[in-house]
């Protein structure tokens, strides 16, 4: 009988490809054999995504095994700068990067990685004293998502950063309320790109006309090509030439402020500015049962409206 080790590796590597990452990483450790022909198989790595936490464990066969897989998605937790220089060292093609529970006030390191698409910044314990990081990134990032993060600079040098991201797709912000931005319109101008937008908002007064779109293109007929949207800790009162510009959106997600004694409905509101609608979810609204049915009865048709 053939043994396994002598078994074309064309035949093991089709056999592999069938197998789960768990699978794949069990493979490995049974022996050196295997180890080596999925090692040195990139294609049945593609996709496949690593968390990184005690640095000091990982010795250089650990990390020369993942550059021969050429693993592209890590996940940091409890990083800090040194971290991210050791796997520039090692990785220096990632292109997704997750940085959970972020040590340190900056992350100048960004810069090393040059092929860096997606980036998620969640639960930093320290402010990001600024977000220069982001410049360097600038013609490389289509997702950036920074989550459960208190930002230590001015609103205005958030906006700048963010709309030197011209290639960005998906944008998501959530902060911690410290920063009071006036309207999105210079930020939405530059990112002509994005179809996803989750923003932490904030705000009690009326939206200006020119909240999401400049007023001499709104005046013009130009719309966002947005076509997710999700307002979080949103109390504003907002209308129909607000939301002119997003006539593109298909949906729309709503995060009250406060649920008691409640905002005012706006559901009349998005549901006839918002032409192409298909999802609406509203988030802490209390507002007369029997007006919402009413208007449900027009929309249910074409519409997933969702109450919670």
């Amino acid at each position: 009988m053939t043994s396994a080790p002598q078994l074309p590796a064309e035949l093991w590597l089709q056999v592999f490809s069938f197998l789960s990452w768990r699978d794949k990483l069990s493979v490995r450790c049974t022996c050196s054999h295997f180890r080596h022909l999925l090692d040195k198989s990139p294609p049945l790595w593609r996709g496949f995504s690593i968390v990184l936490r005690h640095f000091a464990k990982y010795n250089r066969p650990f990390w020369r095994s993942l550059a021969q897989r050429h693993v592209g998605s890590v996940s940091v937790r409890s990083g800090k700068k040194k971290h991210l220089r050791q796997l520039s060292t090692w990785l220096p093609v990632l292109h997704a990067l997750r940085l959970d529970d972020w040590r340190e006030g900056g992350v100048d390191e960004l810069k090393l990685f040059h092929r860096l698409q997606r980036l998620s910044i969640t639960s930093c314990s320290s402010p990001l004293k600024n977000l220069d990081f982001l410049f360097p990134l600038s013609r490389q990032l289509t997702q950036l998502s920074l989550c459960n993060v208190q930002l230590a600079c001015a609103s205005s040098h958030l906006l700048a950063a963010v709309s030197q991201l011209t290639r960005l797709t998906s944008l998501v912000l959530h902060h911690d309320g410290s920063l009071r931005v006036p309207t999105l319109s210079g930020v939405l101008t530059h990112l002509t790109e994005l179809k996803h937008l989750s923003w932490t908002m904030i705000s009690y007064r009326t939206l200006s006309h020119d909240f999401f779109s400049p007023a001499h293109l709104t005046a013009g007929g130009s719309t966002l090509k947005l076509s997710d949207l999700q307002l979080l800790n949103y109390d504003a009162v907002v209308t129909q030439e607000v939301l002119q510009p997003l006539s593109l959106l298909h949906s729309l997600s709503i995060f009250h402020l406060y649920s008691v004694p409640g905002p005012t409905c706006h559901l009349q509101t998005w549901l006839s500015s918002l032409p192409q609608l298909r999802n609406l979810s509203v988030h802490g609204e209390s507002e007369h049962l029997r007006d919402i049915c009413w208007l449900l009865s027009i929309y249910c048709s074409s519409s997933t409206v969702t109450l919670l």
